[in-house]
């Protein structure tokens, strides 16, 4: 097993820099075409302003008490489904001292982003 490991490792430079075509009958793990975006058209991805309301209803907060002097900025995004993507997105919120930085999945389509998770790193 020590010495299948090692080959590995000496040999992953090798298969990656050569472009080892496996065919389509491989059992090998397809392409991740849409986790290699990092920043779709901005057409296809929520506004910030979408990512801030859907921020605070998703948070239970009163967007109307605490949403004035908030922002919600969104850095990028990754396809992770037909319909889904997951966003890094910086908040400076009023209810929160400083910039936090949250990661969220919205699911829906263009126009109609909807929220379905988030958490704070």
């Amino acid at each position: 097993m020590t010495i299948g490991i090692l080959i590995g490792i000496y040999a992953a430079p090798f298969v990656g820099s050569h472009g080892f075509d496996f065919g389509e009958g491989s059992k090998a793990a397809p392409p991740l075409n849409g986790l290699m975006e990092s920043a779709p058209d901005a057409a296809i991805r929520p506004s910030d302003e979408t990512a801030k309301g859907e921020l605070f209803r998703l948070s239970n907060w009163d967007i109307s008490v605490h949403g004035t002097g908030s922002t919600v900025a969104v850095k990028r995004c990754i396809s992770i489904g037909k319909d889904s993507i997951a966003c890094e997105l910086l908040a400076h919120l009023g209810r929160v001292d400083g910039e936090k930085l949250v990661e969220a999945v919205f699911e829906g389509k263009p126009g109609t982003w909807r929220m379905v998770a988030a958490r704070a790193r």
